[in-house]
């Protein structure tokens, strides 16, 4: 069943930009996965322009269930929100928890140029990633593209954050200590290629729905996420 939503604000780059967006287009559910009354309760509104039957419940949306006790204290005023039973405040506030889950999980990481830190990352962050995938998967064309760019930039960062564990090398090293830590470099740069296209990937969508839904673009906060994608996968191309 195909819900349509109106988008009231999206929180994570600039929540008031999207205050005056126009009812967008339908979300994109999940294939052969009907849609069942959610256990958070929030509900897609109705469809603009058509009378409800006297009595008929609008279509519901099952969202992800959230466990505030495992939440990161910081985190929970979102988590609050997420829980909302409206699902466009809902959707948008997830997009922020996700966010926000993800730092916590891997700041206190004891990260090093390793395959192991890698894995914990990966671990670490994986409730944050399944609640972006929902928020992706429920929502409509312009909650798909700050969710697509929230977790394409979540992938840049974790690479980031491998890469910068790497040891420096100080001004007139010997060969022998460039070369080792060349080596670890390219070793590491192996290993986080699935990091890297996830990104691409997520910042390829961003675009894909941009060109499909060419009015998103008119709302500035969806215009930066749709130009950074742009910039992101030019910067990739240009590299190889």
């Amino acid at each position: 069943m195909r819900t349509l939503v109106t988008l009231i604000s999206l929180t994570l780059v600039v929540p008031a930009a999207l205050a005056d967006l126009a009812p967008a287009a339908s979300a994109r559910p999940q294939a052969g996965q009907p849609r069942t009354a959610p256990p958070q309760g929030a509900q897609a509104p109705g469809r603009p322009g058509v009378a409800q039957t006297p009595g008929a419940q609008p279509p519901m949306v099952q969202l992800a269930p959230i466990d505030l006790t495992v939440i990161p204290e910081p985190c929970k005023p979102l988590a609050k929100q997420a829980l909302a039973a409206r699902l466009t405040s809902a959707l948008s506030a997830r997009i922020s928890l996700a966010s926000c889950m993800a730092e916590r999980a891997i700041a206190a990481l004891p990260l090093c140029d390793c395959a192991d830190s890698i894995v914990a990352v990966d671990s670490a962050v994986k409730p944050a990633l399944a609640l972006l995938d929902d928020v992706i998967a429920n929502g409509d064309p312009a909650t798909q593209v700050l969710a697509e760019h929230a977790e394409g930039r979540l992938y840049v960062g974790f690479t980031t954050r491998l890469v910068a564990t790497l040891p420096a090398i100080a001004a007139g090293a010997a060969e022998s200590e460039v070369a080792l830590r060349d080596m670890r470099k390219q070793t590491l740069e192996a290993q986080l290629a699935p990091w890297r296209e996830a990104a691409l990937a997520s910042f390829e969508h961003v675009v894909e729905l941009a060109r499909a839904h060419p009015d998103l673009t008119r709302t500035p906060a969806i215009a930066t996420a749709v130009r950074d994608s742009q910039q992101r996968l030019a910067a990739e191309v240009a590299a190889r």
